[in-house]
């Protein structure tokens, strides 16, 4: 599997951002907050810390506005100048917070896909470091994917299935009605998901086995998820 090139199956932030048109990170895309965030604990933290810097940018903004206001009152009103930016900044935060779990909601259809994207980046990670583990003991038949070139071929047909998902979302969310190109779109991922259940059934045993059984997983929902938000599947 020395000839297959990875790096260029795998599905960037940049990749994302092209596909999707909004700027994606691991806790958010665009305005909105990626629901994923709230069921993992490293992401959860991270966000909780994203917070703690918009309340302090928020502080930094309120208190000298409120300082100006109170600077000509009594001793006792700067007091209650501060608490006003205080709870200002702190209003401020809840609201970003708000609108971005709000905003989140409302992608839920993409939020759902860019965790496929992060299940597929796993999936390539781990061929990776298979690979590496039977360059490292060549006498290891153990260490060795059965088939190379189908693990190749699966990984390419699960990504066609996130680009044509990712790409149909950015088309519904831009028009809201009747796009006659989804059709194309859906029938291009039926045909990949068919492909990668043809690989599925020629090969049940190992490591191999197990990764296209991931690709097939992935590429079923992302299927499963863009008919589900289609009012008219044609």
């Amino acid at each position: 599997m020395s000839d297959v090139n990875l790096d260029s199956l795998r599905i960037t932030n940049r990749d994302l951002d092209e596909l999707t048109g909004l700027d994606i990170s691991d806790l958010s895309m665009g305005w909105g907050t990626r629901l994923s965030v709230f069921r993992r604990p490293r992401l959860r933290w991270a966000w909780l810390i994203n917070q703690g810097l918009v309340l302090a940018v928020a502080l930094v903004l309120w208190l000298p506005v409120c300082l100006v206001l109170g600077r000509n009152v009594a001793q006792q009103a700067v007091v209650v100048f501060m608490g006003i930016g205080v709870v200002g900044a702190i209003a401020t935060t809840l609201a970003h917070g708000s609108y971005g779990i709000y905003k989140g909601r409302q992608l839920k259809v993409l939020s759902h896909l860019l965790d496929e994207v992060d299940r597929f980046n796993e999936m390539i990670k781990a061929v990776e470091i298979l690979e590496e583990l039977r360059q490292a003991d060549r006498t290891s038949r153990r260490l060795a994917l059965d088939n190379p070139d189908a693990v190749k071929e699966a990984l390419h047909l699960t990504r066609e299935s996130l680009v044509c998902g990712l790409t149909s979302d950015k088309i519904m969310r831009k028009h809201q009605r009747f796009i006659a190109r989804r059709h194309e779109l859906f029938a291009s991922i039926e045909t990949n998901v068919s492909s990668l259940q043809s690989l599925q059934a020629s090969e049940m045993a190992g490591d191999y086995a197990q990764l296209l059984n991931e690709a097939l997983q992935v590429g079923t929902s992302v299927h499963q998820e863009l008919r589900r938000i289609t009012p008219d599947n044609g």
